[in-house]
């Protein structure tokens, strides 16, 4: 680029010129033919020879300057590119985030493949979204430290729609972006990828899956037509197929709602096992709907309601995604079954809440039968 004094000297002699042609132009009145008009032609040619030297000179620096800058702008577009390439082609995951909210801004196929999601799915989302209901707030909170101090580490655990979740830790980068929000790279480094055991993933069925969903089918049906049947042992089978946590809540005459089952895989707190007998918000509203509700990733706190002390179930039962079926024989609805996945094992499947809600469809029949049973 031209130096400013430069530009300075050659407008403050493009003045000077200026004056001395009109010194001309004022003398060319009173100045006769002979040695005077000579003279006078000659000094008019020698200020239109130092006018066109000055162009000459400025016109040069002026293609270098441009040459320069066409050399700098490719060397800035090489380097841009190559930092682009090194981002996208890296081994480790990586996220562009930007805004109190961590939006994706770029992520490189790394983390796309973690995530298990497309670009076009990434790109303007919130990044706890991805992120297990429980360690949000631990995350949000390494976001405001990373914007303040510049680095910050976070062990951290991602929900994947079609792959179990993996524990991590991530390390968030505060990029000074001038004229910009503060921006956060956020790399990754994976700890362990939960491999707990659990039903099939969304997808087509092979020979093995299908002969497992179909004994699963002949089981439960022999365990419904049994003379001893309770409804424990029907939630038990539901339970031991599906879920880490069963609810069986029935609706009365009258339209009063109790529950009848609670199952879960490990016990838990007492404040915990109180709350869980006395049926929540959304059994009522699939039964006030008639339609199956799947929660593959659990994002609010209080799906399940709270506990006497005031804390999520949600958070108590490390809920990682929910699936409520109606009891329905074709009328009324006539209860709910609520199955609770922790958040350490794959989400509900839509093939695997098919298959619940077909089950629940039996014993939805079955307790409609005079035939008593226990519960």
């Amino acid at each position: 680029m031209i130096e400013r004094s430069g530009v300075q000297a050659f407008e403050e002699e493009f003045l000077r010129f200026q004056r001395r042609l009109d010194d001309l132009r004022e003398s060319r009145s009173v100045i006769g033919g002979g040695e005077e008009g000579a003279e006078w032609a000659e000094a008019v040619l020698s200020e239109l020879d130092l006018a066109v030297e000055e162009l000459r000179v400025q016109h040069e620096e002026i293609i270098g300057w441009a040459d320069q800058a066409v050399a700098e702008r490719v060397a800035t577009d090489q380097e841009r590119h190559l930092l682009r390439a090194a981002f996208t082609g890296s081994p480790a995951p990586a996220l562009l985030v930007t805004g109190d909210e961590a939006i994706i801004r770029r992520a490189n196929q790394a983390a796309l493949d973690l995530l298990d999601i497309s670009h076009a799915y990434a790109t303007g989302r919130s990044f706890p979204v991805f992120v297990d209901l429980r360690f949000r707030a631990a995350l949000r909170s390494a976001f405001a430290a990373a914007v303040r101090q510049g680095t910050r580490s976070v062990h951290t655990r991602l929900v994947r729609r079609r792959r179990p979740p993996v524990d991590l830790t991530m390390v968030l980068t505060r990029l000074d972006v001038p004229g910009a929000r503060p921006h956060i790279l956020l790399t990754a480094a994976p700890v362990r990828e939960h491999a707990e055991p659990g039903p099939a993933l969304d997808g087509p069925w092979d020979d093995a899956e299908r002969a497992g969903r179909d004994e699963l089918r002949a089981g439960f049906t022999r365990l419904l037509l049994s003379p001893g049947l309770t409804l424990r042992g029907a939630g038990q089978a539901l339970l031991d197929a599906f879920a880490d946590w069963l609810f069986v809540d029935l609706v009365d005459d009258e339209g009063g709602w109790r529950r009848e089952v609670v199952l879960g895989r490990a016990p838990a707190s007492p404040a915990v096992t109180r709350s869980l007998r006395t049926p929540g918000e959304l059994p009522r509203q699939v039964q006030a709907t008639g339609r199956t509700r799947l929660v593959a990733h659990v994002d609010d706190p209080g799906l399940l309601g709270h506990d006497d002390e005031g804390a999520s179930i949600v958070t108590r039962l490390a809920a990682g995604s929910v699936v409520c079926v109606p009891l329905s024989t074709g009328n009324e609805p006539s209860g709910a079954v609520t199955a609770v996945r922790a958040s350490a094992r794959p989400p509900f499947s839509l093939v695997e809440t098919a298959l619940l809600e077909e089950l629940c469809g039996h014993l939805a029949s079955r307790l409609a039968l005079e035939v008593p049973y226990r519960p």
